[in-house]
């Protein structure tokens, strides 16, 4: 398969925080932020592979601060790690206040995805193609969480 270019999947997904998203604090709960980062992904996934996508694991949420009711939320997913049937995918937040439009960036997280076929079973993907330095760090990085995971998986 040939490689398809990174940007060629990004996905973004903007949400305004209401109330039914909030907790006691009055800010928005973590689930549904990373209810919504998984949404992201998944698209972002699906552009890649061209097939239905299953989340297989989230790694590394970095929860920065928090959103506030009436606040726009801005998510950014990006693919710069595949392996044969699976990715990774960077998914970044970002809080805009729609009165003075200060955006604060409020979390980042890691989610993989393997592509499946109609009976579910894993079924190859492309290669992604690198097009940016963050592109390439992003990279190195997942491949060595993909071997740790693969390591362990082994070691059970």
């Amino acid at each position: 398969m040939d490689p398809k270019p990174a940007s060629a999947s990004e996905s973004r997904l903007t949400w305004i925080v209401a109330p039914q998203d909030l907790n006691i604090n009055g800010t928005l709960f973590g689930g549904q932020l990373l209810a919504l980062m998984d949404r992201v992904a998944a698209i972002a996934a699906m552009r890649h592979a061209r097939r239905n996508c299953v989340t297989v694991s989230i790694d590394k949420v970095d929860f920065v601060a928090p959103v506030r009711h009436g606040f726009l939320l801005d998510l950014v997913a990006r693919i710069h790690f595949t392996a044969r049937t699976s990715m990774e995918i960077y998914v970044d937040a970002w809080a805009e206040s729609p009165h003075t439009g200060e955006r604060t960036h409020v979390c980042e997280a890691f989610f993989s995805f393997v592509a499946v076929d109609e009976q579910m079973r894993p079924t190859p993907v492309p290669p992604v193609g690198l097009e940016t330095e963050r592109d390439r760090r992003l990279n190195r990085e997942a491949k060595s969480r993909y071997d740790a995971r693969k390591a362990a998986r082994d070691a059970r």
